[in-house]
């Protein structure tokens, strides 16, 4: 399990623009108080990271890191690859998590992955680049990891593989 999370820490394309990071130890319940909370520098304590990991081993624990990676974002003065927060989660497997997940991460707003329908046709290659991002960090943690189970999911209502089959028909469009 340990190890499984030091390989996930190593493969994540963390940000090199916005390298800070908050590292957070909870057991038993997310409701029980931290037992460790900590800021890091990252890529250079990255191994410390993994080291308090082990400090802390346990099959009730959560270790909860919040980070950033960069991802193409509007921004006043147009578009520009930027560091978009993230949650990776690794939880132990008594630590209670709503669908029984070793491994979440949890990397940002959909609205940096799927365009609104009112988006310029000349904007969907920033969304493009963030959802091969994705598709290239799980297939990453997919293959390092050998993962019984991957699921991308949304909190938006609507269809998620609907949305996405939008960009890519909008996409053909383009290149028509």
């Amino acid at each position: 399990m340990h190890r499984n999370f030091a390989v996930a820490l190593r493969k994540f394309p963390f940000s090199t623009q916005a390298p800070q990071c908050y590292f957070r130890v909870s057991a038993v319940d997310p409701s029980e108080p931290a037992l460790l909370e900590q800021v890091y520098q990252l890529p250079e304590q990255l191994e410390e990271i993994v080291e308090d990991m082990e400090k802390w081993r346990s099959a009730d624990a959560c270790f909860e890191l919040e980070a950033f990676w960069d991802l193409w974002q509007e921004k006043p003065e147009g578009w520009r690859l930027v560091p978009g927060r993230v949650n990776l989660f690794f939880h132990g497997p008594d630590y209670p998590t709503e669908l029984g997940e070793s491994i979440r991460y949890e990397l940002g707003i959909e609205a940096q992955f799927i365009p609104d329908k009112d988006q310029p046709a000349e904007v969907l290659n920033f969304f493009q680049s963030n959802i091969k991002s994705l598709l290239r960090l799980s297939a990453d943690a997919a293959s390092a990891l050998r993962l019984a189970d991957r699921k991308l999911w949304s909190e938006a209502p609507q269809n998620l593989a609907e949305r996405l089959r939008f960009l890519s028909d909008s996409s053909s469009t383009l290149r028509n």
